[in-house]
């Protein structure tokens, strides 16, 4: 008969309908929290990484012209050859001003280049998203009308074919 739907499970499309709610939860919850990071992560290299390294930077500089001013004040007090003690002091306060001075120029590459390199991936996050958050409702509320659909026709399938009743006559066995 070409009239007649064979559904095997009413059941195993609910069970369906119920994955993919969980899913359009879970995946949202993951992309809102990329989403996020994303954000924190801009942050992070535009406000607060240019900040501290600015300071360390002041800070660095402080302890070189410290250092330079101690090398020099020994040089006036000894009028001999400094002390090595100093010039080692005045080389290391150098190289961790040059060390400040190169996280600066990296961090201001990637705050200009954050944008360029992130933003095609967040898009490809958009579109996800846009599949998850309306795409995917709208194919949980067919299967729950599909569910209904097909549980009525089951009903009525079962009222207009009841089952055939057994007679007491025909359900006793014959000796």
């Amino acid at each position: 008969m070409a009239d007649q739907a064979k559904v095997a499970s009413i059941d195993a499309i609910d069970s369906l309908r119920i994955s993919i709610t969980l899913f359009m939860e879970r995946a949202g919850k993951a992309l809102d929290e990329v989403g996020d990071a994303v954000r924190r992560t801009r942050t992070w290299i535009h406000d607060e990484q240019r900040s501290h390294w600015l300071s360390e930077k002041r800070r660095r500089q402080k302890q070189l012209d410290q250092a330079e001013q101690e090398l020099y004040s020994s040089r006036l007090s000894t009028l001999q050859n400094t002390s090595t003690e100093a010039q080692m002091h005045v080389r290391r306060a150098r190289l961790a001003l040059d060390e400040a001075e190169q996280k600066l120029r990296v961090l201001k590459k990637w705050a200009r280049d954050y944008d360029s390199i992130v933003e095609p991936l967040a898009r490809r996050l958009d579109t996800l998203r846009d599949l998850v958050m309306t795409k995917y409702p709208k194919a949980a509320v067919q299967l729950t009308q599909m569910i209904g659909t097909l549980e009525a026709y089951a009903e009525l399938g079962a009222v207009q074919n009841p089952p055939p009743q057994v007679s007491e006559e025909s359900a006793t066995p014959e000796t």
